[in-house]
């Protein structure tokens, strides 16, 4: 291997791993010509990806412009090189894992904030500012505040009800116009995510419905027990076959009570 300093093609593995989720073995070498140290990568030939841009444009997926992208994003932060490594290798997984020869570059940044989100804010917000192409300070605002109030509750696991889901199934599982939830998630009142190129929504973050007191209104679980006189566990048989309709607000799940309902389900 050839030394980037002085040219000489003598040199010596001082350290060895694996990295990329696997994909990839980096080695720490020394030049015995120089003795500066450089590193290289061995990785098996993925297949040909290529980027639909914006404009329509395409160009071959490029590893070592989505590495340096995110380096820039996580400089200056505790983050070693070798996560940044498994990071790339992590996109490109799932861009595989679609299973297709073209992919749009939306669906690539998606992909990097989801990822970029768990890791670090401030390289998240970093990228997201470029990405989303912030205008202003307000933008830059708006983007931590959401970050902020999304680690105020964090999420927190339902036993009817995953914390993410598809637009169709919240939909289903809140009563929701799918057209309103949409709206939601373009005023970003409701986190979302693409994966897969499926959206996915975060449950805790629907809002509760409104009470009609002439209607009925929307209890707990163990309300709706001493309110039907049954056993929670017949009540929650009722939600899971549709006989009660219910909606799971902040990792609660409530059952909506009609006037004149006590005693009535069956």
């Amino acid at each position: 291997m050839q030394c980037p300093y002085c040219k000489s093609k003598e040199s010596k593995v001082i350290d060895k791993r694996t990295t990329d989720r696997g994909n990839a073995t980096r080695r720490r070498r020394q030049c015995l010509g120089c003795s500066k140290r450089f590193t290289t990568y061995e990785r098996s030939e993925t297949l040909d990806l290529f980027v639909v841009k914006k404009d329509g444009q395409k160009e071959s997926f490029d590893r070592h412009k989505l590495r340096l992208s995110l380096s820039k994003a996580c400089e200056k932060r505790p983050i070693e090189q070798d996560k940044i490594d498994n990071l790339v290798g992590e996109v490109l997984q799932r861009l595989i894992a679609l299973r297709k020869n073209e992919v749009e570059s939306y669906a690539i940044g998606e992909v990097v904030m989801n990822l970029l989100k768990n890791l670090d804010d401030v390289a998240y917000i970093r990228f997201a500012s470029v990405y989303r192409e912030f205008k202003d300070i307000h933008d830059f605002q708006k983007e931590v505040l959401q970050i902020s109030s999304a680690s105020e509750f964090a999420e927190r696991p339902s036993e009817d009800t995953p914390s993410w889901l598809s637009v169709k199934e919240a939909v289903a599982t809140f009563g929701l116009p799918e057209r309103t939830l949409r709206r939601y998630i373009s005023q970003r009142k409701v986190r979302s995510r693409l994966e897969d190129r499926v959206r996915l929504v975060y449950a805790n973050d629907i809002r509760p419905p409104k009470n009609d007191e002439k209607q009925g209104r929307w209890v707990d679980v163990k309300s709706a027990v001493s309110l039907f006189g049954m056993s929670e566990r017949t009540i929650r048989r009722h939600i899971s076959q549709g006989k009660i309709k219910s909606s799971l607000v902040n990792g609660k799940r409530l059952v909506y009570v009609k006037n004149q309902q006590k005693n009535t389900a069956t």
